[in-house]
């Protein structure tokens, strides 16, 4: 479980009141103006990281289709819900279509995300397209934007302020400490999370020193030439998996020194509220006494948005006129949003093989799901 997912960065107002009646509109990853006419009672998440974000703010009675996997075992009621990926990680289109659901939430870590997105907009769904995660600020915004879409805003809000206090007192708690050399292997085939990566940001966060470096596309495999030069003090990998079985491993100060440590993957590879759960785990191990004495547990919060009725709406978040639930393009020559590439994913348009430099998140869930045997 807890294969890297994406995350959106759809644009929602940060100061003062944000008019959170229906209906609302949000341009996603894809260049669309997403419109929900009406608060959803019925919604589909296509990936584990969306579904954490509705249980986290109080919207788990809406969804009625997710992956229902080991990955998501931790939801509770989970396995209630109709299960809408296959054995190979793909979407069950099908299944979707048929709970007629009025919303769904598509990260952008599936296969061939532009592909499912658009199909199921030909089948007449209403579809949010999450774009990639790359770092906690994107986190927290697609905390937001999926409360400002389900009709849980305040909650989101508060939630992702809630994460942005644990971060920041974390951030402050290890501020002054020296940073250990710190590697997170996704398993044992050695896939690693590079510092240009939310997962990178929570291990600086943490006070750790990522030395898997700048991966192209955030995700590869690190050479034991890397691992022996760069010689990581602590290692970091999921609970339940292996350590690769290599000299180059195990001639590092974290394995010859017992500084292997387990977190959970659901928590930190699915880009969510949860974060700060191995956040705090990585800080408390590299950094125990600086970690004792802040208070991290109950930081004061920022402040953060709330709904407000008779608020203007942002740019990015003005009504649809007829009230519909429609997907409508922001450009008549089929651009799409600055952050995306040319054929409208913010993924690299080709994706080599395994142990390649251009080794993306989508690649990697692949792999994983050959390899690892998991699937998010």
């Amino acid at each position: 479980g807890g294969v890297v997912q994406a995350a959106g960065d759809g644009p929602v107002p940060q100061q003062g009141g944000v008019d959170c009646e229906y209906p609302v509109s949000v341009t996603d990853a894809t260049g669309q103006t997403v419109t929900v006419a009406e608060e959803p009672d019925r919604v589909v998440a296509l990936q584990a990281s969306a579904a954490q974000t509705m249980w986290e703010t109080g919207a788990e009675a809406k969804v009625v289709g997710m992956p229902v996997q080991p990955y998501t075992a931790y939801l509770n009621g989970s396995t209630e819900r109709t299960n809408v990926i296959g054995e190979d990680g793909s979407v069950v289109q099908e299944e979707v279509v048929a709970l007629e659901p009025d919303l769904v939430l598509a990260p952008n870590a599936l296969l061939a995300p532009n592909e499912t997105v658009e199909s199921l907009r030909q089948s007449g769904l209403t579809v949010y397209h999450f774009k990639q995660a790359n770092s906690l600020e994107y986190v927290y915004e697609k905390t937001r934007t999926t409360g400002l879409l389900v009709g849980e805003y305040d909650a989101a809000s508060e939630r992702a302020a809630e994460m942005e206090a644990t971060v920041e007192a974390v951030r402050g708690a290890v501020a002054d400490e020296e940073n250990p050399r710190v590697l997170y292997l996704l398993g044992p085939s050695g896939f690693a999370a590079g510092e240009n990566t939310f997962i990178g940001e929570i291990i600086a966060a943490a006070g750790g020193n990522n030395v898997a470096g700048e991966l192209e596309g955030g995700y590869s495999v690190v050479s034991g030439e890397t691992v022996v030069a760069e010689d990581p003090e602590w290692i970091i990998v999921p609970e339940g998996r292996e350590l690769p079985k290599t000299d180059a491993v195990n001639g590092t100060t974290a394995v010859q020194e017992g500084q292997v440590l387990r977190v959970d993957d659901d928590f930190l590879n699915q880009p969510g509220p949860r974060n700060t759960e191995p956040l705090k785990t990585m800080a408390q191990a590299f950094h125990p006494e600086a970690y004792a004495a802040a208070n991290v547990e109950d930081p004061e919060l920022p402040s953060y948005p709330t709904c407000e009725a008779d608020s203007e709406r942002g740019t990015d978040t003005d009504g649809g006129e007829d009230g519909g639930a429609t997907d409508t393009a922001t450009a008549s020559d089929g651009s799409v949003g600055e952050d995306t590439m040319s054929d409208g994913t913010d993924e690299p348009a080709t994706t080599p093989g395994a142990g390649s430099p251009g080794y993306t998140v989508v690649t990697t869930l692949v792999a994983l799901l050959a390899v690892l045997s998991v699937a998010t």
